[in-house]
């Protein structure tokens, strides 16, 4: 959840305004807005995010990504909602979209083994986490959060929540 908060200050701070050639990548370096792109329904996407007003900002999203149909940060954001929204089949369609334009995405690798996890794959979502440790050998908030997240992990019949972290 960090990298949303990252992103809200500039992408509110840009969100009337056109630039002709600005990228708003994250941390992986790839996407954003780019040329002749207005941010409003991206930063508008962003700031229902931090609101956990998933539902509300998919259209934002969606219109983000007509705009760029390859920017790894939007697809990455749609599985972030279409997850928290309970869409499970679409969450992973966006993920896996947006790790084809980014394979290094850490963001999306991250959010990838959360969704593992609600869809009880263990084992896919500890993938995720092996591909975060060879991405940020030295530790990075994606690699911890979900490292985190496979350590609450309590399995469905186990006892606890069922079926999730």
């Amino acid at each position: 959840m960090r990298k949303i908060w990252l992103a809200v200050g500039t992408a509110a701070a840009l969100a009337a305004m056109t630039i002709p050639s600005l990228s708003m990548g994250g941390a992986s370096g790839g996407g954003g807005m780019g040329t002749g792109a207005t941010f409003d329904d991206y930063a508008i996407a962003i700031r229902l995010i931090k609101h956990e007003q998933y539902a509300d900002a998919i259209p934002h999203l969606l219109t983000a990504l007509a705009a760029r149909p390859n920017d790894a940060d939007i697809l990455n954001y749609l599985g972030f909602t279409k997850r928290k929204v309970g869409d499970f089949p679409a969450s992973l369609d966006y993920y896996k979209r947006a790790l084809a334009i980014d394979p290094n995405h850490k963001g999306a690798h991250e959010y990838l083994g959360e969704l593992y996890l609600q869809m009880n794959d263990l084992d896919s979502a500890k993938t995720e986490l092996a591909t975060l440790v060879t991405l940020c050998p030295d530790d990075c908030d994606e690699r911890d959060t979900l490292a985190a997240a496979i350590s609450g992990y309590v399995p469905p019949g186990a006892g606890g929540k069922e079926g999730g972290y």
